[in-house]
């Protein structure tokens, strides 16, 4: 017996709730490794994390085929008005599976900001040390010789006078 458009919307909302739950899963751990310097860790979060995202592309390519077979639009309208024209038990079997879904989508969007975040203030970090191990950070405040306060301290490489 062949699959109803809502059984198969199901099915896939089913499958990216699924794969965004693992996604978020890894991006947690990810968080954990950034915040440990956990080079190894990171990188294979990292891999982990690249055929979940392409997985799910593909799952909402499948939902937006469902939409335009049924004469919806493939975007949010078009999803609403689908559930909108179930009836009350499939419609609210819809609704419960995309509340979880956007749920799962808001975190795994938080966790990924959050951890850019991280990654963007270690490179800032790392930068900034390599600066001063050059010698070219004209930025560094601190005091002088004469116990003035300057921002011009280091003038040749660290390296150079070790």
């Amino acid at each position: 017996m062949a699959m109803t458009s809502s059984q198969q919307l199901q099915k896939v909302l089913q499958a990216e709730q699924y794969t965004a739950s693992q996604l978020l899963e890894i991006l947690t751990a990810e968080r954990e490794a950034l915040m440990k310097s956990e080079s190894d860790v990171i990188e294979k979060m990292t891999a982990n994390k690249h055929p979940l995202t392409v997985q799910l592309e593909q799952l909402g390519r499948q939902r937006e085929a469902i939409l335009q077979a049924e004469g919806f639009s493939a975007d949010k309208d078009g999803l609403e008005a689908f559930v909108a024209n179930q009836n009350d038990v499939v419609a609210q079997q819809l609704q419960s599976l995309l509340r979880q879904l956007r749920e799962t989508a808001y975190a795994c969007r938080d966790n990924n900001q959050i951890n850019g975040g991280i990654v963007n203030v270690n490179r800032q970090y790392l930068h900034r040390a390599m600066s001063v191990l050059r010698g070219r950070d004209m930025n560094i405040t601190s005091y002088g010789p004469g116990g003035e306060y300057t921002s011009q301290v280091v003038r040749q490489p660290l390296i150079g006078r070790v």
